[in-house]
């Protein structure tokens, strides 16, 4: 339409996160024949996030152990993806249950120079909560008043806070695009992010 009503000759497509078919699709809806484009692709993880994977019999135990260490335990806002609706509310009521009263431990308190004790307080976000409730969780951590969002990927669309210190991945995400994308909202700051996957056991 744009190439035969309005004369437009020239486009431009931009992602983060297609795929060589997702991106050969576009290109056909466009009309762009191959040979007639430039494609310039990176798929480099930023050199300040730091990934790690595990595959774990007690997937609970293994997420609250992680946190208490020493990647994520001194780390202020962090994202725990979720594939369903209903493990972000048992997940978020697990982290606020299993590290109720914890703190961040004394050596990286002071490392950190941190005043306030940073305490573990989760909340879940999901497509399901009401429009207000959404908005409060983001808010909140936003604002640095919510540590841990337990979500599925509703959140992060449009979220711009540089400073995401952490990402988990409960579940597998669907596809490496949403693992790309989902990772990359970690350390826009370009500070060191740290970034875990729990790898289904199959």
């Amino acid at each position: 339409v744009l190439r035969d009503r309005l004369g437009v000759r020239c486009f431009l497509g931009l992602t983060a996160t297609a795929t060589l078919g997702t991106a050969q699709d576009v290109a056909q809806h466009l009309g762009i024949q191959e040979g007639e484009g430039i494609a310039v692709r990176s798929a480099a993880v930023p050199p300040n996030l730091h990934l790690s994977v595990s595959t774990d019999r007690d997937r609970d135990q293994a997420l609250i152990s992680l946190l208490q260490g020493e990647r994520f335990g001194c780390l202020d806002s962090i994202i725990v993806y979720c594939t369903r609706r209903e493990e972000t509310a048992r997940i978020a009521a697990l982290i606020r249950t299993c590290l109720q009263g914890v703190v961040l431990r004394e050596e990286a308190r002071a490392k950190k120079s941190i005043r306030r004790p940073l305490k573990w307080v989760a909340d879940a976000y999901h497509a399901g909560l009401s429009a207000a409730e959404r908005r409060r969780v983001q808010n909140n951590f936003m604002c640095g008043q919510l540590r841990v969002v337990v979500a599925t990927v509703a959140f992060g669309m449009g979220l711009d806070k540089s400073d995401v210190r952490g990402i988990v991945h409960y579940n597998m995400p669907k596809n490496f695009e949403s693992y790309v994308q989902e990772i990359g909202r970690a350390g826009r700051d370009g500070k060191p992010a740290h970034c875990h996957l729990f790898l289904d056991p199959e």
